[in-house]
Formats: structure tokens, C-alpha cells, sequence
């Protein structure tokens, strides 16, 4: 339990934490603050840019011998690894702290461990002292890290009625002085400011932070598709580094090559650039928060790509009628679709309300709630996840698997070992292309998919499209329960593999019919009231996980959805005759 001395101090140390935002990246912000035995305050500090010492050693450098026997309050746990500086949790131990409070823990694989060599040191250590205000103030870079892209946050500026400009196209100004000042804050903050070819025609906008002290230039960005810049845009001044992004086809021996000004070649969308592969080339840059500015077109693609985290609307008392709007085209068509949104915080700025939202997580383990998906068990790709995130009772799987990504987006369904799982984000980089998806507390419960480990192959596949050629049979991807290996078989051209089943799902089990193993289409050889059987061939054994399970592995089954039906409907004419005959 931690003191009011400790809960003080850690609410200092993120307040240090935030002063290193748009200095540091690709590494976190980090604050601490250290006590001395008597718990009162002797050092802090934060980690002021990349490369330079960290938070632990400037706030122990402050405290000097007085941190021995003491405590460290820290926003980040320590970090466990020699990169451009030392181990943190090497230097704790090396200056006799007694105790580490740390708020989050570092979810990167290089630099996690901290706590653990701190404890293997005899040195006491709790975690989640203000956990909530740590995360908040480490949002971009925690976010980067665990969904391996840059964190995206979609600024716009807007009238009461949702215009971005008015009908002829002007739009200096709609908001406020004050609001607009802010938008400097919000650039001082970010390592990219990202614009697209219709907004840069527009309004030439120069997207460097003025009006900052100390502040660092983020990187521009130009999402311009055909390569459309002009030479004397404000982008391609000197101000700030500049980064142009166009696509892989196009013409680019006219553009500027000066100093501080790059091109990027990237893949196409339907419309545009790929959004992934975009933020992929950003995070390989270093890029860990991305401002995103418009336009109105770019904003519809970031969201249809489910690749915004944060929006801040500044909303003036303004009124226009006619003009475009703040946001185009997001993939949405009907209500039923629409991007819900929890409010964090509403704040005059002037005339002007500057509202901060953040989309609201839905629970990613069925289908979306557009349409019905329908699966055919016939695996398209063995895949395989890459990172697990847990998130209190629930889990974020990362699984790569390039052929069913392809083209895929937020909200798509794929069944991953049977399980219709929903897409959150598509992420791509040097290693190929991985979806991401969240599974509920129940489905981890109830499936397979809660003993999956990093390194887990799975089978996936996509829904069936419409018009689509039925190859297995209908399959919903909804796990029915769980059986496990039993025996294995060699015969001459393939393998015989009995499975256990669940009592309640035996009556479905029938000889000659059909079942799903872990989103496997299957023909049932032989059932009985506690198992069943199935015959592999080689081709079935090569390209899924069953070539590699077993005795006592688990998979997940769902029976053919069509016994159900007709078990449903004969109940019904069972019980219409049973009250026929007695009445």
C-alpha cells in the first residue's frame, strides 16, 4: 500500500513525465521522482529527448547518497536493457533503493524485466500506483508499442453545423485565435503532422509549431497520392523536415530534392494511398504520435482503417449551410455502423468548444453487427500470433497472416481456429502483414483460444463472399465447446484422429456428417457418446494446425449448424403433437 507521500510523488512524476511530450520518441516519456527514507523528497526528473539519460538517473543524480535506503516513484517500470544508455533497474540497485513504485508496466520485449531484476535484488516493488493518470500521459508511445503503429490523433475545426469550410471553399478563419494556439500545442506534442494533396491545395497550410519555446519541428507529412505538390508549397520550406508520400506508380522526377525534404513510394488503396502501409513507414521512421489534419477525404480513409485512437474537434459558434463537411467518407452506411464515441473532456477555448473523444472499444468476439459472416472450415492460411496484450480479463491477439489481410479492415471478420474474431487494426511492416483482434474474457473461457501462447500457429480463414463457392459447409464460427486429442493413427495415405466431445454436443455427432475442428471442415468417420473421428488427409495434415497437435491438446468444435436447426424444429412439431394428444 502505498503512502500519501508515494501517491504525491507519482502524481508529480507523470506531471514530469508530460514535459518530454514531442521530445523523446522513439522512447516513452518517463517521470520519477525519488524519497529519502524518511519519505520526504530529494531528487526527480524526467527523460528530457532520445538517447539523453533517463527519468531514474537524473532523479538520482539530483538525490545524490540520500536515495540510499529510500524509494523510487516512477511512471514507467524500469527498463532492463543497455541500449544508447544503461539498464535503469542497474542504476536503482547501484544507488541503494530500498523500494520502486512504478505505475505501468513496459510492454516492450527489449526493455521489460525491470521489476523482476529489481526484486531478484532484494529491492521491494509494486506496481499500478496511478496507473490510469501514467497511461494517460504515455497514450501515443504506449499505444505505438502495442499495436505496432503510430498512435493517430484526428484534429479538425469545424461551425456548430459540421463545416470545414464554406461553400466557395474558404475557411481562415472559423475558429478562434485561442483554439488555433492550441493546435500549435497539439503539433508541439506530435512527431508527425500528416495533411493529404486536397487540403494542401487549399489551403497551403506550413504545419511547423509556432509559438512554442524549446519546441521540437515534427515531421510533415503529405499524403499526395499522384504526386501532385507544387514547388513553392510552405510545406518544403526549411522550418521543419518534410516527408511526401506517394504512390508506387507515380511520376516524381518533378518533385523538389532539397535538403530536409523526402519521398516515399507506397502502396495504393481503392482510393488513395494504403493507410497501413503509411503508418508503418512512420513507425519505421521513429514516428510514435501522428496529428492528423485533414482533410476531410484523408480523415474517411484513416477511419475506415480503423487507424484513429483519439479526435479533437474545436466546434465555433458559427453557422454556414452549404460547403464541405469536416469528414468524408469512413466506410459507414447506415446507423447501425456508426463510430461511437466516449467523451474525455469538453473545455472553452474562447467563443470556441474544443471537445476530445476516443472511440468506443466493442467487444471484438462475434461478428459485426452489419451483417452475418458465414464461414465454408476450409483453412486459407496457417498463421501465426505474434503478441498478446492483456487487457484485464480479456486479451488483444496479433496474428499474422498476410493472404487473409489482404484488403482486409476495421470491423472485418476472421475466424481464427474456428472463432469469428473482429478486425481492430491492421498493422503492417518490415515483417509482413498482422491483424489484430480482441477476444472477451468468455470466448478465452470457452474456446482454445485462451492456452494460445506467442509463436501459436493458427488456422484462418475469411468469410464466405456472396456468391462465394460453398467448399466445406456452413460454418458461423461460433465454438460450441472444446474437446481435446485423444489418439492419433497412421494408415497407408492418412490419419486417423480421435477427438473427445462434450456430452451436450453428442447428439449432434453423426456418422458421415459434419463438424468443425478448430475452423477445420471435417467429415465425421466414427462417433460414440464421448468422442469421434476423423480421417486427415496429407494435404489437410501439411496446412494446418492439426498436422502438428497432440494427445491432450485442445481444440475448439462447432457442430453443423444445420442439426441444430432441424433439432429445433422437431422439438417444435414434437411438442404441437404432444398437445394435440391431449387435448
Amino acid at each position: 500500500m502505498a503512502t500519501a507521500a508515494e501517491a504525491q510523488a507519482m502524481r508529480h512524476a507523470v506531471a514530469l513525465a508530460a514535459r518530454g511530450l514531442g521530445h523523446t520518441s522513439p522512447n516513452p516519456v518517463v517521470g520519477c521522482v525519488v524519497l529519502d527514507a524518511g519519505g520526504r523528497v530529494v531528487g526527480e526528473g524526467w527523460h528530457q529527448r532520445a538517447g539523453g539519460p533517463h527519468a531514474e538517473v537524473h532523479a538520482l543524480r539530483a538525490a545524490g547518497e540520500r536515495a540510499r535506503g529510500g524509494t523510487a516513484v516512477v511512471t514507467l517500470e524500469p527498463c532492463d536493457h543497455t541500449g544508447r544508455t544503461g539498464p535503469c533497474s542497474q542504476a536503482l540497485i547501484a544507488a541503494g533503493i530500498a523500494r520502486v513504485h512504478y505505475a505501468v508496466a513496459d510492454p516492450t520485449a527489449q526493455a521489460k524485466g525491470g521489476a523482476a531484476t529489481l526484486a531478484a535484488a532484494g529491492v521491494a516493488v509494486d506496481v499500478g500506483l496511478l496507473a490510469d493518470e501514467a497511461e494517460a500521459v504515455n497514450e501515443p508511445w504506449l499505444t505505438a508499442m502495442r499495436r505496432g503503429r503510430p498512435f493517430v490523433l484526428w484534429k479538425f475545426a469545424a461551425t456548430l453545423d459540421g463545416r470545414s469550410a464554406a461553400a466557395d471553399g474558404t475557411s481562415r478563419w472559423i475558429t478562434s485565435a485561442e483554439s488555433r494556439a492550441d493546435v500549435h500545442r497539439l503539433r508541439a506534442e506530435a512527431d508527425a503532422v500528416v495533411v493529404g494533396s486536397g487540403t494542401l491545395r487549399a489551403d497551403d497550410p506550413h504545419l511547423a509549431v509556432r509559438d512554442r519555446e524549446g519546441a521540437t519541428q515534427p515531421l510533415r507529412v503529405v499524403v499526395d497520392t499522384g504526386a501532385t505538390i507544387k514547388p513553392g508549397a510552405r510545406v518544403l520550406d526549411d522550418a521543419a523536415p518534410t516527408l511526401i508520400a506517394v504512390a508506387e506508380d507515380a511520376g516524381i522526377a518533378h518533385l523538389p530534392r532539397r535538403p530536409g525534404v523526402e519521398t516515399v513510394r507506397l502502396p495504393r488503396a481503392e482510393t488513395g494511398l494504403r493507410i497501413p502501409a503509411l503508418l508503418a513507414e512512420l513507425h519505421g521512421r521513429g514516428v510514435r504520435s501522428v496529428l492528423l489534419e485533414g482533410g476531410p477525404t484523408l480523415a474517411g480513409a484513416f477511419l475506415a482503417a480503423g487507424a484513429v485512437d483519439k479526435v479533437v474537434g474545436y466546434l465555433a459558434p458559427v453557422l454556414l449551410g452549404a460547403g464541405p463537411a469536416a469528414l468524408a467518407d469512413a466506410g459507414i452506411t447506415t446507423i447501425a455502423q456508426a463510430l461511437r464515441l466516449e467523451t474525455a473532456d469538453v473545455t472553452r477555448l474562447g467563443p470556441d468548444l474544443r471537445v476530445t473523444a476516443a472511440p468506443i472499444a466493442v467487444p471484438a468476439t462475434a461478428p459485426s453487427p452489419r451483417r452475418t459472416e458465414v464461414f465454408t472450415g476450409i483453412v486459407e492460411e496457417l498463421g501465426e500470433i505474434v503478441a498478446i496484450e492483456h487487457l484485464g480479463d480479456a486479451s488483444r491477439f496479433q496474428v499474422r497472416g498476410p493472404l487473409v489481410t489482404e484488403g482486409a479492415k476495421h470491423g472485418d471478420s476472421i475466424a481464427v481456429n474456428g472463432v469469428c474474431l473482429t478486425v481492430v487494426d491492421i498493422i503492417e511492416d518490415a515483417e509482413g502483414t498482422r491483424f489484430s483482434a480482441d477476444v472477451m474474457a468468455e470466448t478465452l473461457n470457452r474456446s482454445g483460444l485462451g492456452a494460445l501462447d506467442i509463436g501459436s500457429r493458427v488456422n484462418l480463414e475469411r468469410p464466405m463472399a456472396l456468391g462465394g463457392r460453398l467448399g466445406g459447409h456452413i460454418v458461423q464460427g461460433h465454438v460450441d465447446g472444446t474437446g481435446a486429442i485423444v489418439d492419433r493413427k497412421l494408415s497407408e495415405h492418412w490419419e486417423i484422429v480421435k477427438i473427445s466431445l462434450p456430452a451436450e454436443l453428442s447428439r449432434y455427432v453423426v456418422e458421415k456428417g459434419s463438424i468443425t475442428v478448430d475452423g477445420i471442415s471435417l467429415t465425421v468417420v466414427d462417433a460414440g457418446s464421448d468422442y469421434f473421428t476423423v480421417s486427415l488427409i496429407p494435404t489437410t495434415l501439411a496446412l494446418t494446425t492439426l498436422g502438428v497437435k497432440q494427445a491432450g491438446d485442445p481444440v475448439n468444435l462447432e457442430v453443423d449448424v444445420l442439426a441444430k436447426y432441424v433439432e429445433r424444429l422437431l422439438g417444435r412439431d414434437n411438442g404441437t403433437q404432444d398437445k394435440e394428444a391431449t387435448s
